[in-house]
């Protein structure tokens, strides 16, 4: 039988294929999330501080295994020059007219984005 397992110890054990005491509680609650807090959806997709306190909290609340850092792949996008659409109480969104990638030939000149360039 396993023994009693912190979060960490279940999610590496269970990655691993080692016995776990229960499966790992990793929810997706990024809407959710940002609710608890009584915030709004742009500001999680716009300002990492607010995605992280909406996470913690949410993790902290419901005892998940994991703190979550994910958002959306608009946000993802716009690190790699994509046009997108922000709004108060929803998801982002690419703006399809004026697609980063329209011409398939600038992939090539893709340069992974800078994870500190962007800290403000």
């Amino acid at each position: 039988m396993t023994t009693h397992l912190t979060g960490r110890e279940r999610v590496l054990a269970h990655l691993a294929g080692r016995p776990v005491d229960r499966l790992p509680l990793m929810p997706i609650t990024m809407m959710y999330a940002v609710d608890q807090i009584g915030g709004r959806y742009g500001d999680y997709a716009r300002d990492h501080r607010v995605l992280v306190e909406a996470q913690v909290r949410v993790a902290e609340k419901f005892g998940f295994d994991y703190v979550s850092v994910i958002s959306d792949p608009a946000r993802e996008a716009a690190d790699c020059g994509a046009k997108v659409q922000y709004f108060e109480d929803q998801p982002p969104a690419l703006v399809e007219h004026e697609a980063r990638l329209a011409d398939k030939t600038d992939l090539a000149k893709l340069r992974p984005p800078d994870p500190l360039g962007a800290a403000g």
